[in-house]
């Protein structure tokens, strides 16, 4: 149910992403720091069909903390490919297309770290769109210190939106749950 002018302002743009045909976005990386790599990589596209959903060889290896995040050990990378082959065959998927990227920012930085150490040109041209912050618009509880509304978990966000999808820290069930979430936002009545 529609409380605030916020959160009837927020579906109205979810509807508004909708109707462009978006593509979903998630990565899982080597961690969170200036030296994180994309470990894994998945796309789906509007009618939730997988566009990229492959496992990435890291040029370092995969700390433990990160692995007990995300699943992702060395060993089941150990045959993927390195980043300067799969992009090539990732960005059709991604150039020319609004994005939904639940935490945009940080997804759009793996992007380009990973670019810049294998000293690769960056050549993306989609439009990213941070559903998180949407979301969190949406949720409307405000950070008095950010002077920002509060940001929520994906994990979360699906949970109170009772969405049944996991929020299971690999990327293919990530875009997954991201999709769901737009869908729901778009959904609600104004």
């Amino acid at each position: 149910m529609i409380t605030s002018a916020t959160q009837r302002d927020a579906v109205l743009l979810a509807r508004q992403v909708l109707v462009q045909r978006p593509v979903y976005l998630d990565t899982e990386t080597t961690g969170l720091d200036k030296t994180a790599e994309i470990v894994e990589i998945s796309v789906i596209d509007t009618d939730g069909s997988t566009l990229v959903d492959t496992l990435v060889r890291p040029s370092l290896p995969i700390p433990t903390d990160a692995s007990r995040i995300n699943h992702i050990t060395n060993e089941m990378v150990q045959k993927a490919q390195p980043w300067p082959f799969l992009w090539n065959s990732i960005k059709p998927a991604l150039n020319n297309r609004i994005v939904v990227i639940y935490n945009s920012d940080f997804d759009i930085r793996m992007l380009k770290q990973t670019h810049d150490r294998y000293k690769m040109r960056w050549d993306f041209t989609g439009r990213p769109f941070d559903l998180m912050s949407l979301y969190a618009r949406f949720n409307g509880e405000w950070d008095p210190n950010r002077r920002l509304y509060r940001n929520v978990s994906l994990e979360n966000a699906g949970k109170f939106c009772r969405i049944p999808l996991p929020n299971a820290h690999r990327s293919l069930a990530d875009t997954l749950l991201t999709r769901a979430l737009l869908e729901y936002l778009a959904s609600i009545e104004v």
